[in-house]
């Protein structure tokens, strides 16, 4: 895989960055269904999510996704599966198991965890198809 350059870098964190977002917008229609405590947890999650997306924009990740076996084509894609699956999320758990799974992959990422970041993706597009699943059957 060839060297993340800073365009590419940049472009990976408005995708967490627009996924955070998503998840709020979420979390905000979908107030009247959730507890307090759901709340607070999305609403951590959320907060988490941008502070990844700042630490991708400002870190010196190229090293670390150049040595991982992942494209940057799927691990973009992968968060794109993400942020779209936020629009059919029907309950709770899969917006918790969404959100888990992007702070995972982003963690990895941002942490340098080479060996982390292929098993971050899977996570990643694992939760987004069982959320497309989910809302397809009930269609």
């Amino acid at each position: 895989m060839e060297k993340l350059t800073p365009d590419d870098a940049f472009e990976l964190g408005n995708l967490f960055r627009d996924a955070a977002i998503a998840l709020g917008n979420w979390r905000i229609q979908n107030r009247a269904s959730l507890t307090p405590s759901q709340w607070t947890e999305l609403d951590d999650r959320e907060i988490t999510l941008l502070n990844a997306a700042s630490s991708i924009y400002t870190n010196a990740i190229g090293l670390v996704l150049a040595e991982s076996r992942t494209p940057l084509a799927r691990l973009q894609s992968s968060v794109k599966k993400a942020k779209s699956a936020m629009r059919r999320i029907a309950i709770f758990k899969q917006a918790l198991d969404l959100a888990s799974a992007l702070i995972l992959f982003a963690g990895a990422v941002t942490s340098g965890n080479v060996a982390g970041i292929p098993a971050a993706v899977v996570a990643l597009e694992d939760a987004a198809a069982a959320i497309v699943e989910s809302s397809d059957s009930e269609s």
